[in-house]
């Protein structure tokens, strides 16, 4: 009896990938993602302070070592939920028996296209308004991904129970523009979920001002800082380099020739910020929480 032949493989993902990946390949490209996502984080980070990023002249290091804090959380989801639907997969597709994965394929086929128009229908809205996934940052970049994914896992499905496969180049354009949907889908997803961590991070800055290292401002001018808690010494020694001291800050973030700096009493309410140039009329000097040291000059 003449065994029966091999299906031919499908080569069309394969093929969008080789495609896909001859345009997001290079490194320049993925640096700017990532500039740009550190970006965004740095933005509503300082926004939180009532400082636009742009003065402290933030370095390209700084924006991408800020990416990693936007990134890390909902890539790592991702991949773990995508490891173990793979792995769902190949257990139920080696325990059940050949009828009974039919079965269960041809009823999962409407429930995967259902589940991706109601994913896809769910990150539009979120795109008309923007307010309805407010405390879910992210959720509708995941949903739009997920939802473009579902159709092209769906079509397999079916494919794999008809042993009918589309030929020519349609199924490459078809998972080339399905590989460019999810991507735009989790870049609008890490974008939102940025912008939220640099606010989060911003918040809790503020809670930890009180404990946090002080920094002692020493300048040869005085730089009229008058803000709750801090206190400002004048310098009468007559030796003394510099002729007023500033305590009761704190550093935030120093790049660019300036330093970002927040009284230890700050608010949101009627806090100022600072933002000082580095120069040579200007020394700042730090200590632990709660040291003991010589409020002198």
């Amino acid at each position: 009896m003449r065994a029966a032949p091999a299906r031919p493989k499908d080569e069309a993902p394969s093929r969008a990938l080789r495609v896909f990946g001859s345009v997001l390949a290079p490194t320049t490209v993925l640096t700017a993602l990532l500039f740009f996502f550190g970006t965004r984080h740095a933005l509503f980070f300082c926004e939180w302070f009532g400082v636009h990023y742009s003065v402290l002249g933030l370095t390209a290091s700084d924006y991408l070592i800020r990416s990693a804090d936007g990134m890390f959380v909902p890539l790592t989801v991702l991949a773990a939920a995508g490891l173990g639907v793979l792995w769902g997969y190949r257990f139920l597709r080696s325990a059940l028996a050949p009828r009974t994965w039919r079965v269960l394929t041809r009823r999962a086929v409407p429930v995967l296209v259902s589940l991706g128009l109601l994913l896809v229908l769910a990150g539009l809205a979120g795109l008309a308004a923007p307010g309805l996934f407010h405390r879910a940052a992210g959720l509708p970049g995941v949903c739009v991904a997920l939802g473009v994914v579902l159709f092209p896992v769906a079509e397999h499905l079916h494919t794999s129970l008809s042993g009918k496969q589309a030929a020519g180049v349609v199924p490459v354009i078809q998972w080339t523009l399905t590989f460019v949907l999810a991507s735009i889908g989790l870049f609008w997803a890490v974008n939102d979920y940025s912008a939220a961590v640099g606010e989060a991070r911003g918040y809790e800055y503020e809670t930890k001002l009180r404990t946090m290292p002080e920094t002692v401002v020493f300048s040869s001018k005085d730089l009229g800082i008058r803000a709750p808690g801090v206190t400002t010494t004048p310098c009468t020694a007559p030796d003394s380099a510099y002729r007023f001291r500033y305590d009761g800050l704190v550093l935030v973030l120093q790049s660019g020739g300036q330093s970002f700096l927040l009284p230890k009493g700050w608010n949101r309410l009627d806090g100022v910020a600072l933002v000082l140039p580095r120069s040579g009329d200007v020394r700042l000097e730090f200590s632990p929480p709660g040291a003991q040291r010589d409020r002198g000059c």
